[in-house]
């Protein structure tokens, strides 16, 4: 039996349409080229949560756009974050923060002018970034009442205690479950725990293929019925806001005062991530619903 064919890029006119008027869901994934160990390729974000989409989409359908692997870094909590890695070379695919989320705002109008009634929007690149995903489809919402799930891949996990990490047990496992040839355990160098090497210092030596086929499928089956949901909920075909629409919608979210994570102080990040935070009840009213969609 073929696969399902789900990739924009690879799709003839005629499928995509088909596509569409069968299950007309659209996943945007997002990742970043950055250090993940000397044992993971520097796209594991990104390739990940790609792969994730895909594999949903082959088994409950819908359409996944082209990868995004240009994320914010280097500014916000991105500069501190590096000085701390140990990763003088840090081969980061990196763009502003305002190209970012204004190009996220172009991405979500692309789904709606194309036809789609409902979009998961995940990245494989965390920490704030996925806040404020959500804090820009917030404001397109306002404008066109898109059913969407806007998420960091982890948030929907549901096997075990594994809720993500930077190329720890939870990332590697992952990657070497989707794109096996990516991860070579061979080159974990010999270190004490807690030292970062090449930004890795969760004991990656503890991951597992076998693990990693398990977060996976959790992540897969809580995809395909979020995807579900959402489309029970769509409203029918969205009118197009039109290029001078996502114009007028990325003013004004650039114009409203909007608390972005990403671009927090490292103390104010950490405030945020707390317990008692904002970030922080969020994280952990997403580990209550065990990967679900809230």
């Amino acid at each position: 039996m073929s696969r399902r064919k789900v990739k924009w890029e690879e799709m003839f006119p005629d499928e995509m349409d088909r596509a569409i008027e069968e299950h007309p869901l659209l996943y945007l994934p997002y990742g970043m080229c950055e250090p993940h160990g000397h044992h993971n390729a520097l796209g594991l974000d990104g390739l990940k949560c790609y792969e994730l989409c895909v594999r949903a989409a082959e088994e409950g359908g819908g359409v996944v756009a082209p990868l995004t692997m240009w994320h914010i870094g280097e500014q916000g909590i991105g500069v501190s974050w590096l000085e701390r890695q140990n990763a003088p070379q840090p081969y980061i695919s990196t763009m502003g923060h305002e190209l970012f989320v204004q190009g996220f705002i172009w991405h979500l109008r692309a789904a709606v002018a194309r036809g789609f009634e409902a979009v998961i929007a995940m990245t494989g690149h965390y920490g704030g970034t996925e806040c404020d995903m959500r804090s820009a489809a917030a404001v397109f919402a306002e404008y066109a009442p898109l059913p969407m799930w806007v998420l960091a891949d982890w948030e929907c996990i549901a096997y075990k205690d594994y809720k993500g990490d930077h190329a720890g047990p939870c990332e590697t496992s992952q990657l070497w479950a989707l794109r096996p040839e990516l991860v070579d355990v061979s080159r974990i160098p010999q270190h004490e725990d807690g030292e970062r090497v090449f930004a890795s210092d969760l004991q990656p030596g503890e991951a597992s293929r076998t693990e990693g086929d398990r977060i996976v499928r959790s992540q897969i089956d809580n995809l395909v019925e979020a995807g579900n949901r959402l489309l029970r909920r769509s409203p029918g075909k969205l009118e197009d806001p039109g290029p001078d629409g996502a114009r007028e919608i990325c003013a004004d979210m650039m114009s409203r005062e909007i608390e972005w994570v990403y671009l927090m102080s490292r103390e104010r990040h950490t405030e945020y991530w707390s317990a008692e935070g904002e970030g922080g009840k969020h994280r952990a009213k997403t580990i209550e619903t065990d990967g679900a969609m809230p």
